[in-house]
């Protein structure tokens, strides 16, 4: 050590002794050695320590200069203070006594000295890649023109940093870099700028599906911001900006004109594309479940009204092998409830989006997206809901082993809806309809209009309430059974059971209705087994009460046997059967057999404030054994307890 470096270091000593008891000894001290040793850093950092103690913003800030501008690439105290200054800026909202003097000091460089500060750390971070895209966003913050020029540098860093921290370097990008470079977005390589868009999208994703207090209309709207910055910076035809009010019919439109002007394979379409499809599944899948009412919706198939031609009856399930002819038309959607129609257009967008995306000049590049994106409950739904929809029940059956797990009831309700696809209700298919039965939701809900349509293959958004169940297990028997009306031996019971389960039916099935009654007309008695514990309709009980009185009138053998009434209510089949059966005819009725059919008739009007879906479901599970009779020809083992529903 020279006896120069003796001296500055003797200097820097004393007032470093006083500096805390006697400030102003301390600085004529290093007044005297800045004479002396004007280029020591020992001197102009303790010079500068002597202003920050004293809280002299302005002063401190001309010592930080001097020692900024003069020994930038040495002197680890150099860097102590730079980096408790850049984290000062970085909190200042939040700021203490301490970083507060870092603040106000900042105000009083120059803007050179300012700007060379955020430099230099960048260049000095070395592997600290937080740090350096830490100094980026403050110098963009404070310098916005240097973004210009700097934003891709930083871009880049983002997206290595993303391969070991996706969610902090892509909050750091959405949160912080992109709002700032929106306005001016950089040059970016189509690479790097798919990147970005792919990770942005997959952390507003990822706040849609996991935050149950996400904002979806604001994270929506960013999407399409950065969609459009991304654009910009490939010279995209810009796309439309997000808005809850427009109809998703004008983005398609916008998409398919973009479509046209641009070559294939188009990145510009693909993410568009692929953007609209989210958006779109993210509608569909969200509009499934009305909140509110805690009500989720599954799309099932419809049936078909039965209308009798030529002698026989037309199918009332839709085939695709045998019977009629599978149409080439895609099947319409069944306004069942209010928000059938919401649900019906996000479900087509979505399925023209995907059918887009996985045609040739896309599907490898879209397929590595979705790879990429958190979307796999969504997309897993949305591909066995496309299956059913498109008739494809292979692999509607593959793809409902690859779906999140569901309840036991909507898989069985998906069962059957698979079931009734094939044309022709199957063991499993009526298995299916009692395990529904039996786990019925607590949520009433109502009957539903349209679940039956004229002619063509439809599709229902089915509410998961306790009358929408059992108004479709029950028209699926009924669309089954009614099939077996023409056959020479159709049976008094069959008859009888139809009419029981008619009772949930709708003004659609008069015709269905009117044919039995003519069958049970043209016979010489009718034993109406499920007459006094099930039947309990006023149409129904009317029509059978006018057969009766015609047939009394035309002096006709006409005997009408029902269950017996000892039992009651809702008495089960062996009850029923043991009870000895009442017979009232009309060949030579007198008062006494008059009065008793008409006090049975009375007894189940009187009836008809009962609740109708329950009771169908209860003459469903009780009476099982033998609607699986009339169905299969034989009765297949119990496959649940018998069970009275509530």
């Amino acid at each position: 050590m020279t006896s120069v470096d003796e001296n500055e270091n003797y200097m820097v000593k004393q007032a470093q002794n006083v500096r805390i008891s006697d400030p102003s000894s301390a600085k004529a001290w290093i007044l005297t050695a800045k004479t002396l040793y004007p280029n020591a850093f020992n001197v102009q950092y303790e010079a500068y320590l002597l202003e920050r103690d004293g809280k002299n913003y302005e002063e401190a800030a001309k010592c930080f200069s001097v020692i900024a501008c003069n020994f930038t690439n040495q002197h680890a105290e150099l860097w102590q203070e730079v980096n408790a200054l850049t984290n000062a800026l970085r909190n200042e909202s939040e700021s203490t006594p301490e970083q507060e003097f870092y603040v106000k000091m900042y105000k009083h460089l120059t803007p050179e000295v300012q700007h060379n500060i955020f430099v230099h750390t960048i260049n000095n971070s070395g592997d600290n890649l937080q740090q350096c895209i830490h100094s980026y966003i403050l110098m963009f913050n404070k310098f916005p023109k240097t973004a210009t020029t700097q934003a891709p540098r930083l871009l880049e860093m983002l997206a290595e940093g993303m391969k070991a921290d996706p969610d902090l370097y892509q909050r750091m990008l959405v949160e912080e870099v992109l709002p700032m470079i929106q306005n001016k977005p950089p040059e970016l390589s189509p690479l790097l700028a798919c990147r970005l868009y792919t990770n942005s999208l997959e952390y507003y994703l990822r706040q849609i599906m996991d935050d149950d207090k996400c904002d979806t209309i604001e994270a929506w709207k960013n999407i399409f911001k950065v969609l459009m910055l991304c654009g910009q910076m490939m010279g995209w035809e810009p796309f439309l900006p997000f808005s809850k009010h427009v109809n998703q019919n004008v983005y398609w439109d916008k998409l398919v004109k973009i479509l046209r002007g641009s070559p294939a394979g188009s990145s510009q379409v693909l993410f568009y594309a692929t953007t609209l499809f989210i958006y779109s599944l993210h509608g569909y899948i969200r509009k499934l479940r009305i909140e509110d009412a805690d009500v989720n919706h599954v799309l099932v198939e419809g049936f078909i009204d039965w209308t009798p031609e030529g002698g026989e009856v037309q199918s009332m399930d839709w085939t695709p092998d045998g019977g009629d002819v599978q149409s080439m038309e895609p099947p319409k959607f069944s306004a069942t409830t209010t928000i059938s129609q919401e649900l019906s257009e996000a479900f087509l967008h979505a399925a023209r989006c995907w059918q887009l995306l996985n045609t040739e000049q896309f599907q490898r590049d879209f397929s590595q997206l979705m790879l990429a994106l958190p979307l796999s409950p969504w997309i897993s739904r949305f591909l066995f809901d496309l299956a059913i929809y498109f008739g494809h029940r292979d692999e509607a059956n593959k793809l409902m082993a690859d779906m999140t797990k569901q309840s036991t009831l909507v898989q069985s309700l998906q069962i059957l809806s698979l079931n009734l696809m094939q044309g022709s209700m199957t063991l499993q298919g009526f298995q299916c309809i009692l395990k529904i039965l039996a786990e019925l939701p607590a949520t009433s809900g109502q009957l539903l209009e349209n679940i039956s349509l004229k002619s063509h293959r439809h599709m229902i958004f089915l509410p998961l309430t306790k009358i929408a169940l059992i108004q479709y297990c029950t028209r699926a028997i009924v669309s089954r059974l009614s099939r077996t009306l023409f056959e020479p031996n159709c049976s008094d019971r069959l008859l009888g059971d139809l009419l029981a389960l008619l009772q949930l039916s709708t003004d659609k099935d008069a015709l269905l209705k009117q044919h039995i009654f003519n069958l049970i007309t043209q016979r010489k008695s009718f034993n109406l087994h499920t007459l006094s514990n099930y039947i309990i309709a006023t149409d129904i009980i009317e029509e059978l009460a006018f057969i009766w009185n015609s047939q009394q009138q035309d002096d006709a053998n006409f005997e009408l046997t029902g269950s017996p009434t000892s039992g009651g209510g809702l008495g089960s089949t062996s009850a029923a059967g043991a009870a000895q059966p009442r017979r009232i005819g009309t060949r030579g009725a007198d008062k006494g057999a008059r009065d008793e059919f008409k006090s049975l008739i009375r007894q189940q009007i009187a009836r008809c404030n009962e609740n109708v879906p329950t009771l169908v479901a209860n003459f469903i599970t009780q009476e099982h054994l033998t609607l699986a009779q009339h169905i299969f020809g034989m009765a297949p083992a119990p496959v649940v307890e018998t069970i009275v529903i509530k």
